[in-house]
């Protein structure tokens, strides 16, 4: 019994000496959530005349680039060793790209379509063997739809590396 209360005194010990910082770890963490609000909405807002996608894309990079200065804030308040955790998170980060460099090859080529813009949402095109109306172009993905109305979700490096043939309009250039 003895050794519990020795641990519940140290325990209140501790909590009493770091409380002062975890409650302004935590209110910097609250006040970084609603930071990351704001900046996503103000970044939709500015970006309001650019394409959907591209206003999804900057808003989340936003809202995850405002959350993660809250948290390496609130873990500088308590103290955590910022460059040991970045090198942690670097290793990791290294790991993980290693095992996702088809979902970044995607992603960059999704970014080449959406700045470039080779063809349009409505367009119809053919890629390798598959032919059909462009229905969404995405950051991974472009989607089309078939004349019998099958929808094909084709990856952007396959469009990037491929072929593509674009239908136009047989309409004059003066009565569009």
């Amino acid at each position: 019994m003895h050794i519990f209360q020795s641990f519940v005194q140290h325990l209140t010990a501790l909590l009493m000496a770091y409380l002062p910082r975890l409650v302004l770890a935590g209110m910097i963490l609250v006040l970084g959530f609603g930071v990351a609000v704001v900046a996503r909405r103000v970044v939709h807002w500015l970006l309001r005349r650019a394409l959907p996608e591209v206003q999804l894309f900057a808003g989340r990079l936003t809202y995850v680039g405002a959350l993660i200065g809250a948290i390496l804030w609130a873990l500088a308040v308590l103290n955590v060793h910022i460059a040991a955790l970045a090198t942690v998170m670097g290793t990791i980060g290294l790991a993980v790209s290693l095992s996702s460099q088809d979902v970044a090859k995607n992603f960059v080529a999704g970014l080449y379509l959406l700045i470039e813009r080779p063809f349009h949402i409505g367009d119809q095109i053919t890629v390798r063997t598959g032919t059909g109306r462009v229905e969404f172009i995405g950051l991974r993905t472009t989607i089309l739809r078939t004349d019998d109305n099958k929808q094909v979700i084709v990856p952007n490096t396959v469009i990037l590396s491929e072929v593509v043939v674009k239908q136009v309009d047989e309409r004059p250039p003066g009565n569009q």
